[in-house]
């Protein structure tokens, strides 16, 4: 490669030629070299083969494809679980190698067994072959492909090559007539070793299976990968490699000489010595002191190539021969190839090398040598420049290298830049090209190799897009060609030739300074050229003289002569370029620029001062770790002694101030070695290397400099570095509502799953909370798939750094393919193995986790399940139509219409509903008789783009009732596959079902084999007593009782052959082919478990009787989890040696505890309710009780639990639902604190949780006694319309779901807290329910509901509560309440809850400081309250300063927490002691009065409408938020939280003495505590608004069955009055009113009907605050005024 060409303009892209393949859609890279050939008698070629296996051959000259062949199919990347290093295909990855003798090219392909399978075969059936390729046709040569599969090895044959675990990655070498392949693993996975594979290259006989784990203990690790990089050797004697992490702990903390190897050679660089038979021995190695340390971080000594440096430049008398390797910690060393050093034989049992040097980060890509002008070698650590090491000797002869230079452009900051390469003009000296691929920025990149004032020259820069990672570029006859990740082979050079012969390049020779030479130049056409003009890149040391006249018109021979002047400025080799610009005359075309070298060498006769390098920059060390070591040269340039004058020393600048050190051997952490004494000398044209160790005591910055004084100059060296503790990674995982949760070795999970067709992201990020950089040494993340990184190769990418307290995120996608609805939720997995240099992060393989969804359509089960179940794309009519009735034929058809068409024709009469051709429906009951792919029916529903609607030619898209048919009533052939056939009695073939969706289906235990079938897999299960056996992927079994964790039958997956017998079904991806053991035990329409009408207690409920006898008046209730930061039951032990179920049951009724559970066959436990997050569902209760080996007694960590019911209860325990009233005095009503049973709940499903917030949000309450009525009592309280159930202990109520929350959820498998035959919920997943009112008679003034009410007093009120709020349809007639009646007078009757509430306090405890005037009237009314959500009168009369009871009773606070609409608070001059203390003063100003120190509540928050937490919290910034959503409490808690309200609920009262705890953003105040709350009042809020424009008419009611605004009619979420007036203004109507918080009503006028009311009867708060906004059939009415 000539310099001159490449730096001149005319260097570019000639040609770029893309391969053929296309394999299965995926694109087609190229990660092996290409290699250029001439073979005899022919022109030269580029040979290239891909990831596809394909082998390709192109003109090296014009880029035309000669010929072409796919030797395999290649292996799937989906196979190697999660493993992403390369993407979606793996074929032949290391660079081949050409045998110019037998004009053989090898290369190595990964494949499978099948070659007629495109799909996955798993990693089993992967397999290697060795191809030797004619160079001429590319077939096969007589001997090969060589099979690698099952080989042992030489020096371990209890060793086996299993090709799926393994990958051929570095490039081959040929030495002699043997040809030798490295091979690693994928990602460090699987049980691994290392191996040397070599073959005879003519017949093709293995000579060597060399395994780098040799020893007998079952440890992988020693992979040969070297990022690509070769095999190496020096002679035919010996070949070196390095090889990677791993875990035989071989070498432990005793020094190993180098020529008594280990046998497992990890982290190590070897000499092998090669035999005469080519088989190979260990003879010395190399491994870094810290190896198991390097080890645990995934540091990798082998990332690059071990290479070796010429040895006729690179050596001195001690050491003739050197070799070089940098890896993932950085660090460069330098090693003697005779004797390699072994493992911790160096000083301090540190490593015997010639030299390390500590890099800024981790390198992949080999190092490079250039062995002219001195020598120097070139490495490219990641996100940095490529560093330059000149070559020298010290004093003693030992070899130093020293930085010389480094590049202007620095590497991409993640893995991937390739091996550094150099070329030569024929070999001529100064004629050297530093060449770099890289993947990221300017890809092609070259560079001069002799440094300038510390840096390399730039000569070219190119792009060649997609460049694969490690790329190298392969050279000949003056191009450059590089392969790339998309598929294309590209040729870079010169596409003119020169017009001018120069000679080039010039010798001006040796020039003392201060002298000059003139030489010569004369320059012969080659073709017929105008010369223009004479130029020089560069001034400084060369001129040009006598130059013609311009233009020169040359014909072909002639000659142009000049001469040129060399007058050196400064000592050294010294060049620049003659440009010589021209006019091409010819028909072809030539440069127009002829650049001609003319160079010389500079000397001074004085001595003249050299510093190389003058920086030394140590970056990061560990506090008290290892130290750093680098070097400077002092070098004399001149011919004369450089005598040392003086130093000076600073720890600021060059320019001082200066301090005298006491010795110059160590200063302030700086250690020195041979620094000359001052007054010492170095001779003429030589140099001294200085070392420089630093090893801080202490953590933080160390810089110190160094001015150097000399008889040739003055010369300052700058030191500079930091150190601190070691890196600490936090890697943490965002939820959909933005909060973070840090890693716990637990999968990120996204939270309610994705629907099909739909895509979420989540985000992963990682924060170094350490001292130093943290540097990701491992990193693969999921490239490709339906759940992948999005931007996998830049987000956290391998050899990234976070300098301490920064952090990087990654963005994950969970994309599911678009699908049919009604089908089984199916879980996504991905992995992304993650490694850093913190030594206790250790490499962890992170599990990613998704549920695709799929919609559910028409009626559904308790779990939200459709009933109609997708079976798949089947083909009518032969010319039999089986589907014969026509349900529709329209352009609103969906999958949905044509159930509810088929319905209309006959409820429960056709098993089959299908759709076809966009908009037809057909119903029917016989099964069509052809099934085929589901991608045939690819026809979009007319009425909704996002269904599958069949597709042409009767092919259909259908679905079965699965309470009509099952899938094992098909008795019709569908395909010509195998099918799972029934096998012999008495194991019968129930069906396909799907895996569970948060564990196993089968979870009594389970095999994997490679020679699979039903009969294994039933004869395994069979001997562990389990009834049910299931077969997965081929060649997986599990056994069990009952299918789990939501797995279900109906699965069209069970489609892959037994990998024993191809004959038969082995399940399928993520389902199972189910077998049932005596066929007499399964409900005949083949199910195993019955579908229930409620969710069931649990799907994992053991189900053999002989397993757990209900005992007694006991029922068994499961097999349950221990608690995870307790016991699960919490309420009595007691050990006994012959345990048995009836002795802890009967010990835990000696406690009146209801619950036993046993467990580990002895120790008996007792409690009321299942605690500490323990659950029912574990399959460990396996262990015979000790007092009875019939019976089960729990098991590792798990209880059999047992209940007790009376036996007059039967088996379903009930509760007393009549509400108990007890007078307590003659002026209190007491209603009891149990809830009655409440019919008014329906329950709707399981739900999933919401995607970027909760599914319901008006409410929330957690319990450990949680019961289905006491979340259905608490959303009645809060007048809501919805409740739902969640985790066993949480309630949630809302008036619509929200934040994407749908039916469907299969997780609704958790028993309640409280009641534990009840569901409530599960893991991201709520039981649904909704308020349908009942109605009840007339209210009786002493009666409710059947409940004797005791009434002493007068003026007196028993208010019921119900649960309206905002609906979810924009329709307001169907409001429950608009049916309800809104006076007395109305005498209709009122639908009410059937759960009753009396606001009425009971208390007589009177404060002495009740202020004057002030008493409570109560109307005389049936009215229905409302009860925390009306707010008129809520807000508590403070007008002195409070205290901790500020003068008002828990009395006074009770009624806050159900205040009524009826309910009107005037002042009095005498107060009533019997009832609370109201006002409804609104203009007690804008300040906020402290009401005091609040308990939390006793089942629920005591401001439950509104939270948040702030670091910074303070009482005025709580105020402010509650004030912006116009609620009149705030509360501070726990120093950092607020909450608000508008009146205190669940029973908090006044008067804690637990506000004790600083606030958060201001210690000087209080911010409540433990469970405490300091309460603030809003005393200026009021809750109507000023609208501009409009008059406030008040409140209105409705008559019964009328609208008081006829016109227009909205209901919106978050509604304002704001927003109903600007509503109704938009449409021209006259009349805005709001009702019932969310509903807006215009109209040009007030109905007759309507009747004016106290204003306080509209105090229901706006759903979105802001005001009020009626109340239930009242409106807030305003009018535009004119």
């Amino acid at each position: 490669m000539d310099p001159n060409v490449v730096k001149s303009g005319n260097f570019d892209l000639i040609w770029r030629t893309k391969g053929k393949s296309n394999y299965k859609g995926f694109a087609e890279q190229f990660y092996a070299q290409p290699l250029i050939y001439t073979p005899p008698g022919h022109r030269q070629y580029v040979y290239a083969v891909s990831q596809h296996n394909y082998v390709y051959r192109f003109d090296a000259v014009t880029g035309e494809l000669l010929n072409y062949r796919q030797l395999h199919i290649p292996f799937l990347v989906a196979d190697l679980d999660g493993c992403n290093d390369i993407s979606d295909l793996i074929g032949s990855t290391a660079t081949g190698v050409i045998d110019p003798n037998r004009n053989s090219w090898f290369v190595t392909t990964k494949t499978y067994v099948d070659q007629n399978n495109q799909n996955r075969q798993g990693l089993a059936n992967g397999r290697y072959y060795i191809h030797a390729l004619d160079v001429i046709t590319l077939e096969e040569q007589p001997g090969f492909p060589i099979p690698l599969e099952g080989i042992v090895g030489d020096n371990a044959p209890w060793r086996v090559f299993q090709s799926g675990k393994h990958h051929q990655r570095p490039a081959m070498i040929q030495m002699g007539d043997y040809v030798y392949a490295g091979f690693a693993s994928h990602c460090v996975q699987y049980n691994f070793t290392g191996w040397i594979m070599g073959w005879h290259a003519g017949s093709g006989e293995l000579v060597s299976r060399f395994a780098t784990e040799g020893g007998r203990a079952p440890a992988k690790g020693g992979g040969i990968w070297m990022s690509g990089g070769g095999l190496a050797s020096d002679n035919p004697g010996r070949l070196f490699f390095a090889s990677g992490n791993g875990y035989a702990n071989q070498l432990q903390d005793e020094p190993v000489p180098g020529r008594q190897p280990p046998t497992a050679l990890e982290e190590a660089v070897a000499n092998m010595a090669v035999h005469a038979n080519g088989s190979l021995s260990t003879t010395d190695f190399f491994v870094p002191w810290e190896k198991n340390t390097l080890d645990a971080m995934d540091k990798d000594l082998g990332t690059s190539g071990f290479i070796l440096l010429e040895p006729g430049v690179f050596s001195t008398t001690k050491v003739p021969r050197i070799g070089c390797i940098a890896g993932k910690t950085g660090k460069f060393y330098f090693l003697n190839l005779d004797d390699l050093g072994g493992y911790q034989m160096g000083p301090n049992r540190k490593d015997a090398v010639l030299q390390t040097t500590v890099l800024p980060n981790s390198v992949f890509a080999s190092a490079g040598t250039y062995p002219f002008e001195g020598g120097y070698v070139y490495v490219t650590p990641v996100g940095n420049p490529t560093y330059a090491f000149k070559f020298g000797q010290t004093a003693d002869g030992n070899p130093i290298f020293t930085e010389a230079g480094r590049t202007a452009e620095s590497a991409a900051g993640r893995q991937g830049v390739g091996h550094s390469s150099i070329t030569t003009m024929n070999g001529e000296p100064g004629t050297g090209i530093l060449w770099i691929v890289d993947v990221e920025g300017v890809t092609l990149r070259a560079y001069g190799t002799v440094p300038v004032d510390g840096v390399l020259p730039t000569y070219r820069l190119l792009n060649s897009d997609s460049q694969s990672k490690f790329s190298r570029p392969a050279f000949g006859n003056g191009k450059v060609y590089v392969t790339s990740s998309t598929g294309y082979i590209s040729a870079f050079g010169s596409p003119v030739n020169m017009p001018l012969n120069c000679s080039s390049p010039i010798e001006a020779g040796t020039v003392g300074i201060g002298n000059s030479s003139v030489v010569g130049v004369t320059c012969v056409a080659l073709a017929p050229v105008q010369v223009d003009s004479v130029d020089l890149d560069s001034l400084n040391n060369f001129s040009v003289l006598d130059l013609p006249t311009f233009p020169v018109t040359m014909e072909i021979g002639n000659k142009i002569s000049f001469k040129s002047n060399f007058t050196p400025k400064s000592v050294g080799p010294l060049s620049t370029n003659i440009n010589i610009r021209s006019t091409n005359l010819a028909t072809q075309k030539f440069a127009l620029n002829t650049p001609v070298v003319i160079r010389g060498k500079a000397i001074s006769q004085k001595p003249v001062l050299k510093i190389q390098p003058n920086v030394l920059a140590f970056g990061e060390l560990i506090t008290g770790g290892e130290p750093s070591s680098l070097s400077f040269a002092i070098n004399n340039a001149g011919l004369s002694p450089l005598e040392i004058t003086s130093y000076k020393w600073s720890y600021n600048s060059s320019s001082g101030p200066f301090f005298t050190p006491n010795t110059t051997a160590t200063v302030e952490a700086f250690t020195f070695t041979h620094l000359p004494s001052v007054g010492g000398a170095v001779p003429a044209e030589s140099e001294q290397v200085v070392t420089v160790l630093l090893n801080p005591p202490s953590d933080g910055k160390w810089q110190l400099f160094l001015i150097i004084g000399t008889n040739g100059g003055t010369i300052t060296v700058g030191m500079f570095g930091t150190s601190g503790g070691t890196a600490k990674a936090k890697l943490e995982w965002q939820l959909s509502n933005g909060t973070w949760i840090e890693y716990n070795n637990a999968s990120f999970v996204f939270e309610n799953g994705t629907f099909r067709g739909q895509q979420q992201f989540r985000k992963m990020r990682l924060t170094n909370i350490g001292g130093t950089t943290l540097t990701t040494t491992v990193s693969k993340p999921p490239i490709s798939g339906p759940l992948a990184a999005t931007n996998a190769l830049g987000s956290i990418a391998e050899g990234s750094q976070l300098t301490p307290g920064k952090f990087e995120e990654a963005t994950i996608i969970c994309s599911p393919p678009k699908g049919q609805v009604n089908i089984d939720p199916e879980l996504l997995t991905t992995v992304w193995t993650l490694n850093n240099n913190d030594p206790s992060f250790g490499k962890h393989v992170i599990k990613f986790e998704c549920t695709a969804k799929s919609p559910q359509v028409w009626e559904t089960d308790e779990n939200g399940q459709a009933y109609h179940r997708y079976i798949g794309c089947y083909q009518d009519g032969d010319p039999i139509r089986r589907m014969d009735t026509i349900g529709h034929s329209t352009d609103t058809n969906t999958n949905l219409e044509c159930m509810r068409s088929c319905a209309k024709k006959g409820s429960g009469v056709w098993p089959f509903v299908a759709t076809e051709y966009h908009r037809e429906c057909w119903c029917g009951t016989r099964l069509p008789p052809k099934k085929v792919s589901d991608s045939q029916c690819n026809f979009l529903c007319s009425g909704d783009y996002n269904q599958y609607c069949g597709g042409a030619g009767q092919l259909m898209s259908l679905f079965y009732d699965r309470r009509l048919w099952t899938p094992s009533n098909i008795t019709t052939t569908t395909s010509t596959n195998p099918s799972a056939t029934p096998t012999p009695n008495p194991w019968k073939y129930v069906g396909c079902t799907s895996e569970g969706t948060n564990g196993r289906a089968l979870t009594g235990g389970g095999k994997a084999s490679p020679d699979m079938t039903p009969k294994i897999c039933q004869d395994h299960c069979k001997s562990l007593s389990q009834p049910l056996a299931g077969i997965e992927y081929s060649q997986e079994c599990y056994c069990g009782a009952a299918l789990s964790n939501g797995a279900a039958l109906g699965s069209n997956n069970c489609n892959m052959e037994c990998a024993g017998d191809v004959s038969q079904i082995c399940g399928g991806p993520g389902a199972l082919s189910l077998y049932r053991y005596d066929l007499d035990s399964i409900p005949s329409n083949g199910s195993v478990t019955a579908t229930p009408t409620e969710p069931p207690m649990s799907s994992s409920t053991v189900s053999q009787s002989s397993i757990a006898t209900p005992t007694g008046d006991h029922e068994y209730l499961g097999c349950a989890t221990e608690g995870i930061g307790g016991r699960a039951l919490t309420g009595g032990f007691k050990f006994f040696d012959t345990l048995t179920p009836e002795d802890c049951q009967n010990y835990c009724r000696s406690l009146s505890l209801p619950l036993s559970g046993m467990e580990y066959s002895k120790e008996c436990f007792c409690g009321s309710s299942l605690a500490n997050n323990a659950k029912l569902g574990s399959p460990n209760c396996k262990m015979p009780c000790g007092g009875d080996g019939s019976k089960i007694c729990g098991g590792p960590n798990a209880l059999s639990v047992y209940r007790f019911v009376p036996k007059d209860s039967g088996n379903a325990t009930t509760s007393n639902t009549s509400g108990t009233v007890t007078p307590t005095s003659p002026s209190s009503i007491m209603v009891s604190a149990t809830p009655t049973a409440n019919p008014n709940y329906k329950y709707l499903g399981c739900i999933t949780e919401g995607t970027g917030g909760r599914a319901l949000t008006g409410g929330f309450l957690f319990l450990d006694t949680m019961t289905r009525q006491k979340c259905h009592d608490h959303c009645t309280t809060l007048q809501l319309k919805y409740s739902g159930l969640e985790y066993s202990q949480e309630c949630f109520c809302g008036s619509s779901l929200e934040n994407g929350a749908a039916l469907g959820s299969p997780n609704c498998n958790m028993p309640c807290a409280g009641k534990l035959d009840e569901i409530c919920g599960g893991p991201d997943a709520l039981s649904w329910f909704e308020y349908v009112p009942v109605l009840l008679p007339e209210l009786g003034s002493s009666s409710v509901a059947g409940s004797s009410v005791d009434v002493s007093g007068t003026s007196t009120e028993v208010v019921f509560s119900t649960t309206e709020a905002v609906p979810s349809t924009s329709d307001q007639d169907d409001f429950p309440s608009a049916s309800m009646s809104s006076s007395a007078e109305g005498g209709s009757q009122t639908n009410l809850a059937s759960s009753t509430e009396q606001i009425i306090s009971s208390s007589t405890d009177v404060p002495s400081e009740t202020p004057s005037g002030s008493f409570s009237e109560i109307e005389s009314s049936t009215d229905t309250a409302f009860s925390t959500v009306d707010i008129s009168s809520s807000v508590v009369d403070m007008s002195t300063a409070p205290s901790a009871t500020a003068g008002v009773s828990s009395s006074a606070i009770d009624a806050l927490s159900s205040p009524t609409e009826d309910t009107l608070v005037a002042p009095s001059t005498s107060p009533t002691p019997d009832i609370a203390i109201i006002t409804t003063t609104s203009s007690l100003g804008l300040d906020q009065s402290y009401l005091g120190c609040a308990s939390e509540g006793i089942d629920g928050r005591a401001l439950p409408l509104y939270t948040f937490q702030s670091a910074v919290l303070t009482p005025a910034l709580c105020q402010e938020r509650c004030r912006n959503l116009s609620l009149p409490l705030s509360g501070v808690e726990y120093s950092r939280e607020c909450y608000c309200g508008v009146a205190l609920s669940h029973n908090a009262t006044l008067g804690s003495s637990g506000c004790t705890m600083p606030c958060a953003g201001d210690s000087s105040k209080t911010c409540g505590g433990s469970r405490a709350l300091s309460v603030y009042n809003w005393t200026s809020w009021e809750p109507a608004p000023e609208l501009f424009g409009w008059a406030d008419l008040g409140c209105w009611s409705e008559a019964v069955g009328e609208r008081a605004l006829m016109g227009d009619k909205v209901v919106m979420k978050n509604m304002t009055m704001g927003m109903c007036v600007d509503y109704c203004d938009l449409r021209g109507w006259e009349y805005a009113g709001g009702e019932h918080a969310g509903g807006c009503y215009c109209g040009d006028s007030l109905a007759p009907t309507a009747q004016q009311l106290k204003r306080e009867k509209c105090g229901m708060l706006c759903a979105g605050g802001g005001g009020a906004c009626g109340g239930k059939s009242r409106l807030s009415v305003y009018m535009k005024e004119e």
